[in-house]
């Protein structure tokens, strides 16, 4: 039903005697807060919200819209009439931006707990001020897509729900409560607008009395309803020994291209700086500012909204024009690498293996399959038992897998007890042993560069195919501890673009069904969701604007 209404909005007209199948044209009038359910369509207006009649509903729409031209984004939430807490700017939607934005600043004058912190008045004098500090909640709801479908106060309706994210988290409640959540609010101290902050000590008490043990929604007030979602408070990242730290590889990207030099010798950037910048997960962001108003931002990302979620990377070249805020820019070039990517998905609370007779590692590239034995697998200038089959490619496994190159392996020690490989006896297998995701995924890192992809071009070579470079996935299915363990390398370039970004797995697109053997295949139920955690990734985004490149290197090992 709703992959119909986004052609629509493409070309700029919205069927409007469609109450089911399309939204309704230009503003809709604010609807009753009682109005009966029924009557509501997805993609209305309910009290300056938009309103979506499940959460299905509003995930599809983020599916359609995330990978969306900025216009076309633009387009679909201005022919709402609502304001978005983070704006999708454009040269075309600039005065309708700026009169929105006018209109909230003045609209925050009637927010007693906003008019009651610091200096209050005097920032809403400084209009510029203020679209900078609402330009830097893209530093607790990153995700610039979902940051446009909430209206300013961080608010989305799913049925009778309303969604509020706050800088202390998620809360959630009945429609008909809604004035019991402001009070409760106000009561703990919590800020009920992004444009003022709550008190680090506050927030930090707050969470750290609720946490979620399963990472869920929890009722938190029985009286009123209220659930809540906590956030996420950062930690250092762990750092392996010194013996044990994996290699810097080479830069992937074209072995032709004249910027190799430019991007090794990028330094990498210091994404995060607080306790509380990553709030809904992972939102590691760069920005190299030149020529004054122009800049070019890396993101990488891996967001956890309860609604949707989103794991990717991302680097976009801005402008920012005459109303303050930065819009998409076209330049000479654009280009996205990946050195090293690396997550986890945790199966082991719904999965309990029968011991396979036997296991193999394949590796698919262009419609075909080659296939190993896997326990003597990785043994370099060695092939044994290997063998091509074609007809078959990766269009069934989640969208995670489909890649230009795609190494599946598998340990099962229940049958192996050992693979004869340190890297994953010694090192991989030992760190999940003891809990330990971090020292776990330096070493899948270095278990990728130092083995699998030498492999995986010794092999190809071997087979008279050209040696492989990049947009490689390699996934290690750890089989008796209930880890899927991923890494990936990936280049794109865009010239005359304004953005490249590549999401690995999003929303309920990457369900997962792991067989009694460890073998993958696509589950879109609920039960075979698994959200990716522990996201590491060393990446560089640039781009190049009058013979000079700009941009950014990120290394969150």
């Amino acid at each position: 039903m709703l992959r119909k209404l986004l052609p629509l909005i493409i070309v700029g007209t919205i069927c409007t005697s469609c109450a089911e199948e399309t939204f309704a044209e230009n503003t809709p009038e604010s609807v009753s807060l009682h109005q009966s359910l029924a009557n509501r369509s997805t993609g209305e207006v309910v009290n300056g919200r938009l309103f979506f009649n499940t959460k299905e509903d509003f995930q599809d729409i983020f599916d359609q819209l995330k990978d969306l031209e900025e216009e076309k984004i633009a387009s679909f939430i201005d022919s709402k009439g609502i304001t978005s807490l983070r704006p999708v700017v454009t040269e075309g939607n600039e005065q309708l931006i700026n009169d929105l934005t006018v209109k909230r600043i003045e609209a925050l004058k009637d927010n007693p707990r906003f008019m009651e912190t610091k200096d209050a008045k005097e920032r809403l004098s400084n209009k510029e001020s203020m679209i900078e500090d609402i330009e830097n909640i893209e530093s607790q709801i990153g995700d610039d897509t979902f940051a446009a479908l909430l209206n300013s106060d961080g608010e989305v309706q799913i049925g009778t729900d309303i969604y509020k994210y706050t800088d202390t988290g998620l809360f959630v409640i009945n429609e008909d409560n809604y004035l019991a959540l402001n009070k409760y609010l106000a009561m703990n101290n919590i800020s009920d607008n992004f444009l003022y902050p709550t008190n680090d000590d506050v927030r930090t008490n707050f969470v750290q009395e609720r946490v979620s043990p399963n990472n869920s929604l929890q009722l938190i007030d029985p009286n009123d309803g209220i659930y809540y979602f906590p956030i996420e408070i950062t930690v250092p990242p762990y750092n392996p020994p010194a013996g044990n730290q994996p290699p810097q590889p080479t830069v992937s990207t074209n072995p032709s291209d004249a910027m190799y030099n430019y991007i090794n010798n990028l330094q990498s950037c210091s994404p995060t700086n607080g306790l509380f910048d990553n709030l809904f997960g992972d939102n590691d962001v760069c920005t190299d500012k030149y020529e004054n108003r122009r800049r070019v931002k890396t993101k990488a990302y891996n967001y956890n909204y309860v609604l949707v979620y989103n794991l990717g990377v991302k680097v976009k070249h801005q402008y920012r024009g005459w109303t303050g805020f930065w819009r998409k820019e076209n330049t000479d070039d654009i280009r996205l690498g990946v050195i090293s990517g690396s997550f986890v998905y945790d199966y082991s609370t719904y999965f309990d293996p029968v011991p396979s007779q036997y296991r193999i590692t394949t590796i698919y590239n262009n419609n075909s399959r080659l296939m190993f034995d896997a326990t003597t697998n990785w043994a370099p200038g060695f092939y044994p038992n290997a063998y091509t089959m074609t007809g078959y490619s990766t269009q069934n496994y989640p969208k995670l897998f489909r890649d230009d190159y795609y190494i599946e392996d598998i340990l099962n020690r229940w049958v192996d007890f050992s693979s004869n490989n340190f890297l994953i006896d010694k090192a991989i297998w030992s760190a999940l042993d003891a809990g330990n995701k971090n020292l776990a995924s330096a070493y899948m890192n270095k278990k990728f560069w130092d083995e699998s992809y030498k492999f995986l071009g010794d092999t190809w070579q071997a087979l008279g195919k050209p040696k492989p470079d990049n947009n490689i996935t390699y996934s290690l299915n750890v089989v008796e501890k209930g880890k899927l363990l991923i890494h990936k390398t990936l280049y794109r370039n865009a010239p005359g673009g304004d953005k490249v970004e590549k999401s690995f797995d999003w929303g309920f697109q990457a369900g997962i069904n792991i067989a009694s053997d460890g073998k993958i295949s696509p589950n879109t139920s609920g039960s075979g969701l698994k959200k990716p955690s522990n996201f590491k990734v060393t990446m560089y985004g640039i781009a190049k604007r009058n013979g000079q490149w700009h941009g950014s290197k990120i290394n969150t090992y």
